[in-house]
């Protein structure tokens, strides 16, 4: 069984104005609950995720590889694992912004879980994660929309 979370949240500025702020990982000082450490968010760059569960700044830290990062479709993605070819757990997560006009972006926010851990229910805390995705976005959004 695979576990998969998504949220699509609309934000009211131009796509290249929420890349800007999306593509920056060394400054998301709106994002509580998710830090990326790595060099830059260029494919195959590997680095740190810090997840604060409770948004708390009790951080948490994992391995994690960027996958396919592309300025001309707004989309970010990054992927780590655990155990022989990830058999235990894996999660691959998308950001991807969508121009609906000049003036509005729409956020789809996803990751995707696999392994032994997440077909039985265990290895993270999946409706603590579904609720921090939401509010990534919710932040994002307010972040953007405020400047």
């Amino acid at each position: 069984m695979t576990r998969y979370i998504l949220h699509e949240t609309i934000i009211n500025a131009s796509v290249d104005e929420v890349w800007k702020e999306l593509i920056a990982i060394e400054d998301w000082k709106w994002n509580r609950w998710t830090k990326l450490k790595a060099d830059n968010p260029t494919e195959g760059v590997k680095g740190k995720l810090l997840a604060s569960f409770e948004g708390d700044d009790t951080w948490k830290e994992y391995d994690f590889t960027f996958g396919r990062v592309s300025e001309p479709e707004h989309l970010l993605t990054w992927m780590g694992g655990v155990g022989p070819k990830d058999c235990l757990f894996s999660g691959y997560h998308t950001m991807q912004l969508e121009a609906m006009d000049e003036s509005r972006t729409k956020l789809i926010h996803q990751e995707k879980f696999g392994g032994i851990l997440p077909a039985i229910g265990l290895g993270l805390p999946f409706k603590t994660l579904d609720r921090n995705y939401l509010l990534m976005n919710e932040a994002l959004k307010h972040h953007v929309e405020c400047k």
